[in-house]
């Protein structure tokens, strides 16, 4: 048997549901007349703006439980076809604006993939031109061909931009945050690392992402 959802709207503010629900539950006999009703045909789609909302507020492992459970599993042997669109699908989420932090210790490091630099480029390229301030984070496994390979493409894209390269030990996970500093994406790979293993990559809440800016202020870090 399937299960029929009823959406009621109160005609009037004193409208009481409280009495409308006991009586429904006593068998008893109920006077929908103060009422506007409808059914529920789709929850999602019915429910739409409300869980679109939440999403960008929380992320999606926040609907399912406290454990961490992400929206997008990146399989391993995933094609760049594949993660490029995908990530940027996130960047698009979140609002890139005149300025991203990529928080991620092994960005700059060497790659086994020879088309990291490509993917890289391909990823950032349709914001390139709104972004005004683009800010590294990562560990100090550095390829300094690789990353002078990076900047220089950047670069070449916008050669007003202005790229920070900052170093920390502290940071273990990727974040990128964009959106004013309210709004984020958490992998669970590097970059360089995506398609090479299991990885998943979700929203971030906003006081998640207002944390981790917190303690790069902190740090000195932006």
């Amino acid at each position: 048997m399937n299960n029929i959802v009823w959406i009621l709207k109160p005609l009037k503010d004193n409208s009481n549901y409280i009495d409308l629900v006991v009586n429904l539950s006593n068998k008893e006999g109920v006077d929908l007349s103060n009422y506007d009703v409808s059914q529920v045909s789709s929850v999602v789609y019915s429910f739409k703006d409300e869980i679109v909302e939440h999403l960008l507020n929380n992320g999606f492992s926040s609907l399912i439980s406290a454990d961490l459970l992400l929206e997008d599993v990146v399989a391993k042997d995933t094609p760049a076809n594949k993660i490029i669109p995908l990530l940027q699908r996130y960047l698009d989420k979140i609002g890139i604006k005149d300025e991203l932090i990529i928080v991620d210790p092994y960005f700059f490091a060497k790659s086994k993939n020879p088309d990291y630099v490509t993917i890289v480029i391909q990823v950032l390229a349709k914001y390139l031109l709104q972004i005004t301030q683009l800010i590294f984070i990562t560990n100090y496994s550095i390829d300094a061909t690789l990353k002078a390979a990076i900047e220089f493409s950047l670069k070449k894209l916008n050669p007003s931009l202005n790229i920070i390269h900052q170093l920390s030990y502290d940071y273990h996970d990727r974040f990128w945050i964009s959106g004013d500093r309210e709004k984020g994406v958490v992998m669970g790979t590097s970059l360089n690392g995506l398609g090479n293993k299991l990885a998943l990559v979700d929203r971030l809440n906003i006081v998640d992402v207002r944390l981790i800016v917190k303690e790069l202020i902190s740090d000195g870090l932006i």
